[in-house]
């Protein structure tokens, strides 16, 4: 524990750039974007087709984006390429807020989407693994505690936000609150960085082409090993989440009880970053990776076979120890597979693997639950694609 509080104090400055990049792309995440939809749906007239549409399209939108602007984090200054981000993601606050017609719903979400829930978040990443190599596990479960933190906090204020000023001014007071702390943090909390972490690295042949065509890292192997690992964990998340009211009336659970059963989740999420970090500085990413979606895997068979009020909270505990602790083991392991100078253009292309599978999720679930599928077996066939997602990373270490 000593040693975990030293390497805070001596690298505070970075980590605290790293949290609240973490926190403030939750402004992109469905989560956040969600308590805007019923009062968007208003103002427009949309249908719920309508409007889960075009959120679909503006998330597969940003999803084919990503990797063409996550890969300039390897060769743009960290200050000029962060503060791009950020401008990019108040300006699509404000898109979104003075919006009047359906094609600029689009741009808002699809902005949100790319800058909000992608490039914060991949920034924050991507910066904690090239700064960090020996403790690399520890930063990136530092830094990842601002997504639970922006799931505590965010939603509670956005919520009473909107409800006393409407969703219009909630949005433009969040760009402005973006603007007002992360332009004067990105170089106050930069400031007097090594310039390993604030400049670009120099790329190898083999790398710089692969930079300038991020798909060529469909060609490597062990992208097919990890990304479906990874695409199970955003794939079944998000579609837990989008059904999980209706997953409670269908088994007689409170809404409330439903609702509250998030903080178990973000709980356990905050929990399992801090503990897996180390375990990965002492491990490596690669001898954790075949193990981190067992309680995933254990939460959707739970969910499967009983109906009990107490067996939701305990499921998202066990989910939320997987998505925290792969979060940390998959973000050390692009680093220590591919090496860390092309961080950014690996952790681009993958990330366009999760958000691709966060719109899949909802459709999926919903087309099977449509065709008369019970919840049982779509998470019975749900835990079966976990066991062969799981049972293929273990080639990886091969």
């Amino acid at each position: 524990m000593s040693a975990f509080l030293t390497f805070i104090t001596g690298h505070y400055r970075l980590l605290t750039f790293g949290i609240l990049l973490a926190f403030f792309s939750s402004y992109g995440q469905t989560f956040l974007v969600s308590l805007y939809i019923p009062q968007i749906e208003a103002a427009f007239g949309f249908s719920n087709t309508t409007l889960s549409a075009l959120y679909a399209a503006a998330t597969m939108g940003s999803a084919l984006t990503l990797p063409w602007i996550g890969r300039k984090v390897d060769v743009v200054a960290l200050k000029r390429f962060a503060t791009g981000v950020v401008l990019g993601c108040a300006l699509a606050c404000v898109i979104l807020s003075l919006a009047h017609h359906t094609i600029v719903v689009l741009l808002g979400f699809f902005g949100l989407r790319l800058f909000g829930q992608g490039l914060l978040s991949h920034t924050s990443v991507s910066t904690m693994a090239r700064a960090f190599e020996l403790d690399r596990g520890k930063a990136i479960s530092i830094a990842g505690l601002g997504h639970p933190l922006g799931e505590a906090l965010l939603p509670i204020m956005v919520a009473f936000a909107i409800s006393y000023l409407g969703w219009r001014s909630t949005l433009q007071i969040s760009s402005l609150v973006l603007l007002g702390s992360m332009l004067p943090l990105i170089f106050i909390l930069l400031s007097a960085q090594p310039a390993k972490i604030l400049h670009p690295a120099v790329l190898s042949s083999e790398q710089l082409l692969s930079q300038k065509n991020p798909l060529r890292l469909l060609r490597d192997g062990r992208f097919w090993i990890i990304a479906p690992v990874l695409f199970m964990l955003g794939f079944l998340s998000t579609a837990i989440f989008f059904f999980q009211i209706k997953l409670g009336n269908s088994r007689g659970w409170d809404p409330t009880w439903v609702a509250g059963s998030l903080s178990i989740y973000a709980l356990a999420n905050a929990l399992a970053m801090m503990l897996s970090g180390p375990m990965i500085d002492r491990l490596t990413a690669q001898r954790v990776f075949p193990y981190i979606l067992i309680p995933f895997t254990l939460g959707f068979l739970l969910l499967a076979f009983s109906h009990h009020t107490l067996v939701y909270p305990a499921a998202l505990a066990l989910l939320g120890l997987s998505n925290g602790a792969g979060s940390t083991t998959i973000n050390a392991l692009f680093a220590e597979v591919f090496g860390s100078e092309m961080i950014g253009t690996v952790r681009s292309v993958f990330a366009t693997v999760m958000v691709f599978s966060t719109a899949l999720g909802p459709i999926s679930f919903g087309l099977l639950l449509d065709a008369s599928w019970s919840y049982q077996a779509v998470f019975l066939l749900s835990s079966l694609g976990l066991v062969m997602a799981m049972g293929a990373s273990f080639f990886l270490r091969r």
